[in-house]
Formats: C-alpha cells, sequence, structure tokens
C-alpha cells in the first residue's frame, strides 16, 4: 500500500490504533514528526495523562503557561512524583490551564496551599481529589469551599498529615460524592458533627491516630447501610481490640471488606456478629491484613470461617486475601476447605506475605 493510498484511510482508524499504542505505553512523541495530521491526532493524547517527576516537572509547567491550549488536553494529572516543597504556585498554575477537562488530579507529596485550594474552584469536570499524600497541613474549611460546587466531584481522599477545621458546622459536601478516604487529623469530633452525604457508599480509613473505636462505631451505626465498600487500614492506635467485631451488624450491604486483625477478636465470624439476613449477604471481597504484633497470629482462626461459610452466612463471598502473618496453615483441613469452597465459587483464598 502506498504512501498516498494510507493517508486516505478514515482519521478513526488512526485515531484508534494511536489509543492502543497509548494503552500499551507504546505511544512515543517521535510519532508526531510523520506528517501533520498524525501531529495533531497524537499531541492530546499525550497530553491527556502526562508522566511527570521531578526531572521534567518545570519543564512541562513552562509549555503549559506558554501554550494557553494545550492544558485543555490534560484528563488525569498526577503529580504524586514531584517531592520538592515550594511549589503551590506552580501547582495552582497547572490547575489553572487544565481545568476545563480535568477529571482525576492526585497532588504531590508535599504542601496543598491556598493558591492550589482557589484553583480546584473552578475544575468543574474534576471526578477525583486525590490528597492522600500531602504531609503539611491543610485547611480542611478552605478545602470544602473549593469543592463544595463541583458538580462531578465523586471521589475524595484526605491528606494524611495534619488538618484544621473549627466550625463543622460550615461543611458542604459535593452532591455526587461517593467515596471518601479519611486520613490525618481527622478526629472524632468531625466524625460526630459531620453529615455524611447517603451518596457515599464507600468509606477507607487510614492513619487516623485521634479516631476511637466511639467514632469509628458512630459512623458505622449512621452510614453502614449505605456502605458497598469499607476499608480500615493499620494503624488506627486509637480503636481497641474488638472495634470491627460488629461491622457485619452495622454495615449489611458491603461488597467489599477490609480489615486489620489488630481490631477483631477471636469471635468475628460467630453468629453473634454475623447474623443471618433476610436475603443473602452481598459481601463478595474479603482482605485480611495483621500488623504481626504478639498476639496477632492466633487471632482469627481459620476453622471459624469454614463454619461461616458451610452454614450459608457469607454465601456470596468469592475472594479472601490474608496475610500470611495470620498464622493459617495452607495445609489444614479448614483452609482447605476454605480453598474448595471458593473454588466453586469461581474466587479464590490468596495468601501473601
Amino acid at each position: 500500500m502506498n504512501e498516498d493510498h494510507l493517508m486516505k484511510l478514515p482519521i478513526e482508524i488512526f485515531v484508534t490504533i494511536f489509543e492502543i499504542l497509548l494503552y500499551k505505553g507504546k505511544l512515543k512523541p517521535k510519532f508526531m514528526r510523520v506528517c501533520k495530521l498524525f501531529y495533531y491526532i497524537i499531541r492530546p493524547l499525550l497530553y491527556r495523562c502526562p508522566k511527570l517527576k521531578a526531572t521534567n516537572f518545570f519543564s512541562f509547567v513552562e509549555t503549559i503557561s506558554n501554550n494557553k491550549t494545550i492544558g485543555n488536553n490534560i484528563h488525569i494529572l498526577d503529580l504524586s512524583y514531584i517531592i520538592q516543597s515550594g511549589k503551590n504556585a506552580y501547582v495552582a498554575k497547572l490547575l489553572k490551564r487544565s481545568r476545563l477537562n480535568l477529571e482525576a488530579f492526585v497532588a504531590p507529596q508535599t504542601s496543598f496551599g491556598l493558591g492550589p485550594l482557589i484553583a480546584l474552584k473552578n475544575c468543574e469536570a474534576l471526578r477525583i481529589l486525590d490528597l492522600s499524600l500531602v504531609s503539611e497541613t491543610l485547611n480542611l474549611e478552605e478545602l470544602f469551599k473549593s469543592i463544595k460546587n463541583l458538580p462531578n466531584l465523586t471521589h475524595l481522599s484526605f491528606p494524611r498529615s495534619s488538618i484544621e477545621i473549627n466550625d463543622f458546622e460550615s461543611i458542604t459536601w459535593p452532591s455526587k460524592l461517593s467515596f471518601l478516604r479519611v486520613s490525618g487529623g481527622i478526629s472524632d469530633d468531625f466524625l460526630y458533627h459531620s453529615n455524611f452525604p447517603p451518596t457515599i457508599t464507600g468509606l477507607e480509613f487510614a492513619h487516623c491516630p485521634y479516631i476511637s473505636d466511639i467514632g469509628l462505631r458512630q459512623i458505622m451505626y449512621r452510614y453502614g447501610m449505605h456502605l458497598k465498600t469499607l476499608r480500615v487500614q493499620y494503624p488506627m492506635p486509637g480503636l481497641r481490640k474488638s472495634t470491627l467485631d460488629y461491622v457485619f451488624q452495622y454495615c449489611p450491604n458491603l461488597i467489599t471488606l477490609e480489615i486489620a486483625v489488630d481490631y477483631v477478636s477471636s469471635a468475628f465470624f460467630d453468629q453473634g456478629f454475623l447474623r443471618y439476613l433476610e436475603y443473602p449477604r452481598p459481601l463478595k471481597n474479603l482482605y485480611i491484613n495483621s500488623s504481626g504484633m504478639l498476639g496477632t497470629s492466633t487471632k482469627l482462626d481459620p476453622i471459624d470461617l469454614a463454619l461461616a461459610l458451610n452454614e450459608g452466612r457469607l454465601p456470596l463471598l468469592k475472594n479472601i486475601s490474608c496475610t500470611a502473618k495470620l498464622g493459617w496453615d495452607p495445609k489444614s483441613d479448614a483452609v482447605t476447605y476454605i480453598v474448595d469452597e471458593l473454588d466453586e465459587r469461581q474466587g479464590g483464598l490468596y495468601i501473601g506475605y
């Protein structure tokens, strides 16, 4: 096929080919040199989700600053590899330039100051806001002012470090928020005074030193019926050794559950907590982690889980992933039964290290 005939192919075919190459990580900037058509097709694809790190960050900011339209091609802006401090002005500039079509934003590993917060207000297409890597103090009141009018925001992750907030009544949640990752300086007072929207079906807790078992149980009691996903990750030093025993009672509609064995008792799978429902319990995915500290390796016996499966208390459970720190013997009768039962359900048991 000669070159003239090749260029008469529909543009949609070229777009599809380049999108496949982009997905496989094989789309190269040098392809833009072939012809003007390739240049105009490939450029927005390359800028859709730029691969940014410390070595190319400043040149990228300069390029976006000098070309007012190229930022419109950015849909995903991941700054997780940017670790230098004092870059609030650059982050704010990137958010301003990419505000038209930006759908997902991951903040850098340092600060996220007033400039970026103000710039967020105009990112109306934003669906995912991940601040989990921000290490400096963030004013939560200013954050909620910035995101309250974002009509498409569905996923929000709080910073891992300190958070400032005094006026709980001023909090206005985004109307479509469905996932919330709680971390950092969030306290029981925040959980108690905040009216979480019923649209939240996914809730995750990680590195929350000020949340106690009372605060977590309060949230599960008030909003557990809405939750489809709940993850409670280690460490949570304010929780007791049996805080999560009630998770099946407060959150009966969970599809995915992640726990740390540090916060459950040996009765976690017993009928007293895992009671029968009027409908099949929908739980499909169970993740069990452990700190590995003294006493945690004997807290959950696989025989209790095997009985729960055998007696139909977890009829839809398919996938279990647990740590080897639990001390489960893969050759024991109980573990063998669990493996066979999950295999019949087209699932499986994975024990990781």
